[in-house]
C-alpha cells in the first residue's frame, strides 16, 4: 500500500509507551523498518511483520471495524478505527482454503476474517480480527501489511509502536467464559511463589488445541492450593525463588495447567502474575 509521497515525521508510541498497542500478530512473526522504502507504486506506508498461513491477527487496541475488499493490490484487508482515534490498516489478509495458496477462498469471514465480524463490529484490544496471509500482490509471501494513521491522518512508522507492544500468547476471548491454559516447557526459575517457564506450547480450554510457538517467558503464580507433583515440590514450592542453575534441577520439562480465569488482555499477555497454576507435574 502506498499514501502521500510526502514522508511524514515518525511518530512515538500512544503515551510515550505507557499504553502501547497490541502487537497485531499472534505467533512468530518478525519485522524490519521498511516503512518508507520505494515501491513500484510509490513509498512504502507501513511495515511488513513476516508471519505464517492463517496466523492470528488481533485488534491493536478497542475500536470499530470496515472490511475492504475491492483493491486489487492490498487483496483482503481492513481498517480498525482505534479509540484513541488512530486508524490501522490491516492489508494481505488471507484469501486460501489451504496452504498451497489456492487463491479459493474469498474476503469473507471464516477465511479472510473473524466469523462474525462486519463492517462496524466494535472490538476490543487484542481480539481475533482476521487471519494472515498473502491476497492481494502480495502473492507468495505471508505477510501482514500494517499501517498506523495517528488521529485518522498521514500514516507514521509503525516500527516504534511494534517494538513497545504487548505481544499476545492467544488472542483475548472477550465473549468466552473463563479459560484454562495448559503449557508445556522446561523451568527456568521457581519458588517464593512464583515458577516461570520457558514455554514451547500452549492451549486454551473450552476448545482450543495444542499449538507449538517459539520460545518465551511465561511467569505463573503458584498458590498455595496448587496441586504439585511429589517430584516437583522441592523445586516449585521452594520458600525462596531460585534459578536452575545446579545439576539437580537443569532442564527440568513440566506440564502445568492453570486456574480458570477470564481470557483478560493480561492473560492473554500471559502477564507477570496474570496466570496461577491449578496443577503441574513432569512433561
Amino acid at each position: 500500500m502506498s499514501a502521500s509521497l510526502a514522508v511524514p515525521e515518525p511518530a512515538d508510541p500512544p503515551s510515550g509507551g505507557k499504553n502501547p498497542i497490541v502487537f497485531p500478530v499472534v505467533g512468530a512473526a518478525r519485522y524490519f523498518d521498511d516503512w518508507g522504502d520505494p515501491r513500484g507504486q510509490g513509498r512504502h506506508a507501513g511495515n511488513d511483520i513476516l508471519t505464517t498461513w492463517r496466523s492470528p491477527a488481533v485488534a491493536a487496541e478497542d475500536g470499530k471495524i470496515r472490511l475492504w475488499t475491492t483493491s486489487s493490490r492490498a487483496g483482503c484487508m481492513l481498517y480498525l478505527y482505534g479509540a484513541s482515534g488512530t486508524t490501522y490498516l490491516y492489508v494481505h489478509l488471507n484469501n486460501d482454503l489451504t496452504a498451497k495458496r489456492d487463491n479459493r477462498g474469498t474476503c469473507a469471514p471464516g477465511v479472510a476474517y473473524a466469523n462474525g465480524l462486519k463492517t462496524g463490529s466494535r472490538v476490543k484490544a487484542g481480539q481475533l480480527i482476521a487471519y494472515n496471509g498473502d491476497s492481494g500482490d502480495a502473492e507468495g509471501t505471508y505477510h501482514l501489511h500494517f499501517e498506523i494513521h495517528p488521529n485518522d491522518g498521514v500514516d507514521a512508522n509503525p516500527r516504534p509502536y511494534l517494538n513497545e507492544a504487548r505481544r499476545l500468547l492467544f488472542p483475548v476471548q472477550p465473549l468466552v467464559k473463563p479459560v484454562t491454559v495448559g503449557v508445556k516447557g522446561t523451568v527456568t526459575s521457581a519458588g517464593g511463589g512464583i515458577v516461570e517457564l520457558a514455554i514451547t506450547s500452549y492451549r486454551v480450554w473450552p476448545g482450543g488445541t495444542w499449538v507449538t510457538i517459539p520460545a518465551r517467558t511465561l511467569e505463573l503464580a503458584v498458590p498455595v492450593e496448587s496441586v504439585v507433583d511429589e517430584s516437583l515440590v522441592d523445586l516449585i514450592l521452594s520458600p525462596t525463588r531460585r534459578t536452575l542453575s545446579s545439576r539437580k534441577w537443569k532442564a527440568t520439562k513440566v506440564v502445568a495447567f492453570t486456574i480458570p480465569t477470564p481470557a483478560t488482555l493480561a492473560v492473554s499477555a500471559g502477564e507477570p502474575g496474570a496466570l496461577s497454576v491449578d496443577r503441574i507435574r513432569p512433561g
